[in-house]
């Protein structure tokens, strides 16, 4: 690949400090905090400045997006493969939805972003965490950890399994902040019933 430019380099480092002031601003004040004005005072540029680089505000929302699927992909990427595959299930479960609890704003905006739209291509392009939950219960269906049920094979799985992820990490977000649940024993037992009900034909 070509060496870039003088020009490219400070192009793609103001690119990222966008990205990283909105970053900033979602997660300090929340996404409704979030302007090009905004954007612009944080690293001290012209409002007008920033179209150079982003086409709008939305544009700058859909690439923070598809950097945040990015590091949830390589939160769970990290946890080791090598464990059985109903633990593997479970801990990528935890590790996703610490990923949520670590980035509350981040993640709401990640999985509110209405120009976001799950086709297989975009999916792809996102570095989808739900691609690494087919991988899984696929290993769990090879390996006959997981059994399938007529209707009910590895996608029918993997949705259920990110719909458990997604709506306790949603819930711990929003309407149960406050309340004297003790989550972690929760969760846990959620993702041991969702890996017990995977093992049964």
């Amino acid at each position: 690949m070509d060496e870039l430019t003088p020009r490219e380099r400070r192009h793609l480092r103001t690119r990222e400090a966008v990205l990283e002031a909105a970053r900033q601003i979602v997660s300090e004040q929340g996404a409704d905090a979030l302007s090009i004005r905004a954007i612009a005072d944080r690293i001290d540029y012209s409002p007008a400045g920033l179209y150079e680089y982003f086409g709008s505000k939305e544009e700058i929302i859909t690439a923070v997006c598809r950097q945040g699927h990015e590091r949830l992909t390589q939160v769970m990427t990290a946890v080791d493969p090598t464990r059985p595959a109903d633990e593997y299930l479970i801990a990528i479960g935890q590790a996703y939805i610490q990923f949520a609890l670590d980035n509350p704003d981040y993640y709401r905006l990640m999985f509110t972003n209405p120009t976001f739209v799950g086709t297989p291509e975009r999916m792809q392009e996102y570095g989808s965490s739900f691609t690494i939950l087919l991988a899984a219960i696929q290993r769990g269906l090879d390996e006959g950890a997981f059994r399938p049920r007529p209707g009910y094979a590895t996608l029918e799985m993997a949705y259920t399994a990110w719909a458990l992820v997604h709506g306790i990490s949603m819930l711990r977000l929003t309407y149960l902040t406050h309340h004297p649940i003790d989550y972690d024993t929760a969760d846990a037992e959620a993702l041991r019933s969702l890996v017990h009900g995977l093992t049964q034909a």
